[in-house]
């Protein structure tokens, strides 16, 4: 564990100066970021006639993320200087990275001239300021002050695994589903906020209330309600995604689109990314991840990961939509009953065993997973792509939505009665995960994926997976099973 070591008194100085700099450096980010959006329209034109590749849209996007980024790299850099002015060895690692990062960062975006000159001037205070956090980083007294620890015996490490979630759930929700393509991929900066903090703050609410999965789905429907219901507000709008068009619209909410999004969320935005996340660092076990700090700065950040998206997406897909306010309360109530029930009700609840359950092989487990997983996607996700035909309207809409249910419904029930027995094994989980992943990146390759580079990547995503599942599957070989 690392220790906290006081400063020599003249580290202690230049770990001040290096504080004053990254915090000018961070008004100067924020400047140039308020810059950018107070005069959008102008930095656009500039960068097509600049001869951009990107759409108009696209950059708007882009420097909304850039500008929004800034809030969370603030909250980051309050987080570390407090850290490494109390001698934290991994908060002057973090610090000295991050500005040898941005100094190559600013050096490229000055170099390729990506904005008017007149901004350039902004980014050449940047880049000063970083080139002089990164000499006085590496000064001899200020690496004296944070010396490499002796080797000591590997501890669980949970730091790891909270950096793992936090990265591989935008790219397993998004990503792996070919919803972003490679051409975007910038946009899964966007996305890591709320879609990886937020899978982090569940994982490490369930786990310190002594919850186990029912817990944690349940607040992934809380995840999907803060997601599509307030930062997006898809689920009632008649505009965004079309979703209002892929079947029936009742009491104002988009069915369909409500259908497949939620439980979407549910599965590959929280319990997917934190099943596979404990299965690799299965050293750190249901212990959390986190102390309270980071409890606190994580929770912080999905709030803001919420609130960036709404100003990324909606505004320029669905400008002039607003929710009522009673559909916004009625969101936020069933939030935090869920919520409540997921947190203080499901953790008193004891599991039965049932010890004369029969289980089957984990292969036919894993196939059950994979082929309800890619029905699920087939039934509804085409209705939204088949939207303005007369192939959307009509009651038969109804019927891939009664049999897309019954098939969730069916999968979670059955799995839930293998898991309970005594007989179900981490092969089984580790089968279930994976054959999940692919029917899920399956589903992308065959249906979301429009380019060649698109496909490959997605080919490249199910081989991956497939690997990670054989892997774990050779590891779980007379180990102690994982509940």
């Amino acid at each position: 564990m690392e220790t906290t070591e006081p400063l020599a008194p003249i580290a202690a100085t230049w770990v001040r100066r290096a504080t004053i700099v990254l915090f000018a450096n961070l008004a100067a980010s924020a400047l140039f970021a308020v810059l950018t959006v107070a005069f959008l329209g102008k930095v656009v034109d500039y960068q097509l006639a600049a001869g951009s590749t990107k759409t108009a849209e696209e950059l708007e996007i882009s420097i909304w993320i850039r500008a929004s980024m800034v809030l969370v790299i603030a909250a980051f850099y309050v987080f570390l200087a407090r850290r490494m002015r109390r001698g934290r060895r991994g908060a002057y690692v973090r610090v000295r990275t991050l500005a040898i990062a941005g100094l190559v960062a600013v050096s490229y975006l000055l170099a390729t001239g990506a904005y008017p000159l007149w901004l350039r001037g902004v980014q050449v205070v940047q880049w000063l300021l970083l080139a002089t956090l990164v000499v006085i980083t590496n000064l001899r007294p200020v690496r004296a002050a944070f010396p490499r620890p002796p080797k000591q015996p590997r501890e669980p490490r949970s730091g790891k695994a909270a950096w793992t979630l936090v990265v591989i759930t935008p790219l397993i929700a998004e990503f792996a589903l070919g919803t972003v393509p490679v051409r975007m991929l910038y946009l899964v900066l966007m996305y890591i906020p709320i879609y990886g903090a937020g899978a982090l703050l569940i994982r490490e609410l369930a786990r310190r209330v002594g919850g186990g999965w029912p817990t944690i789905a349940l607040l992934g429907v809380c995840y999907g309600l803060l997601e599509e219901g307030l930062a997006l507000q898809s689920l009632t709008s008649p505009h965004l995604y079309g979703a209002a068009e892929w079947g029936p619209r009742w009491f104002g909410i988009n069915t369909t689109y409500t259908e497949l999004n939620l439980p979407y969320h549910v599965v590959f935005s929280v319990v997917v990314p934190i099943a596979l996340v404990e299965l690799l660092f299965r050293g750190v076990g249901k212990q959390p991840y986190l102390r309270r700090g980071g409890m606190v700065l994580t929770g912080f950040v999905t709030v803001l990961g919420a609130v960036l998206l709404r100003l990324a997406v909606p505004l320029s897909e669905d400008p002039g939509y607003q929710m009522s306010a009673a559909a916004i309360l009625t969101v936020l109530g069933l939030i935090v009953v869920l919520g409540f029930v997921a947190l203080r009700i499901l953790p008193r609840r004891a599991l039965s065993v049932q010890a004369a359950a029969s289980v089957p092989p984990p292969a036919l487990v894993g196939a059950l997973c994979g082929v309800a997983t890619l029905l699920f996607l087939a039934l509804l996700f085409p209705l939204g792509d088949a939207r303005q035909s007369s192939f959307t309207h009509g009651n038969w809409v109804l019927v891939p939505m009664v049999v897309a249910a019954v098939i969730a419904v069916g999968t979670v029930r059955q799995l839930a009665r293998w898991s309970a027995a005594v007989a179900w094994s981490e092969r089984h989980r580790i089968a279930a995960l994976g054959a999940t992943l692919v029917g899920h990146s399956l589903f992308g390759l065959l249906t979301r994926a429009k380019t060649f580079p698109d496909r490959l990547v997605l080919v490249a995503v199910i081989a991956v997976s497939c690997l990670i599942a054989v892997r774990l599957f050779r590891r779980s070989r007379g180990l102690p099973q994982l509940v």
